[in-house]
């Protein structure tokens, strides 16, 4: 009980920071219910299925509105309301199904989980140093919800692919975080160097 509260709360905590991004955090979780949703099909749980399908169709009409330019944006509220639906309708699969591996459907996490350190600030300063300022923000912000959701989407396919691997799963997880940490070192390094100057100047009025 004490893993369950940690876990649901840290990936409630972990969408919500997701969101300072356009589109970052509704995509992430309109592909984290496909994915649950292919599993829940896959053992033949209609209910679940049809709960995530709704999910899907609510965050894909937000969508329109909030990438790329963030007419609307989810907010505290709307960030951490998914966060908990997600994390609970993934509990109900595992309980209703014990073949499901947890550490499959917490493979699906990977990125937010590890993105809590703000990744996708730092890319956002990368593309400020090399190619932008920080007055382009409204470019920035797009760009970098377009590099960063690769990164946070194959660890999904990968969940669907090991949902009742315990082992794969595992080994999975543990080398997404160890790429994570190595892109995020590289980025912690180039965010450190000021703005290019050409940047600079193309930016002038």
């Amino acid at each position: 009980m004490i893993i369950t509260i940690i876990v649901s709360g840290g990936i409630c905590h972990a969408v919500n920071l997701l969101d300072g991004l356009n589109g970052l955090s509704i995509c992430w979780t309109i592909c984290a219910a496909i994915v649950m949703a292919v599993i829940a099909l896959s053992v033949n749980d209609m209910a679940v299925f049809r709960l995530l399908i709704l999910l899907i169709g609510v965050l894909i009409g937000i969508l329109f509105w909030n990438f790329p330019l963030g007419k609307i944006f989810l907010g505290d509220a709307s960030a951490y309301t998914l966060g908990h639906v997600l994390a609970w309708l993934a509990l109900l699969l595992m309980n209703r199904h014990s073949e499901i591996s947890p550490l499959a459907l917490l493979l699906i996490s990977v990125w937010p989980i590890t993105d809590m350190l703000h990744f996708y600030q730092m890319v956002m300063r990368v593309l400020g140093i090399k190619f932008f300022t920080r007055a382009r923000w409204n470019l920035t912000n797009p760009l970098a919800k377009i590099i960063i959701f690769p990164m946070a989407a194959v660890p999904m396919v990968l969940a669907i692919e090991f949902k009742m691997q315990t082992g794969a799963a595992f080994i999975a997880f543990c080398g997404f975080a160890a790429i994570f940490v190595m892109t995020y070192n590289w980025a912690f390094r180039r965010a450190g160097q000021p703005v290019h100057r050409k940047s600079r100047k193309l930016n002038q009025p």
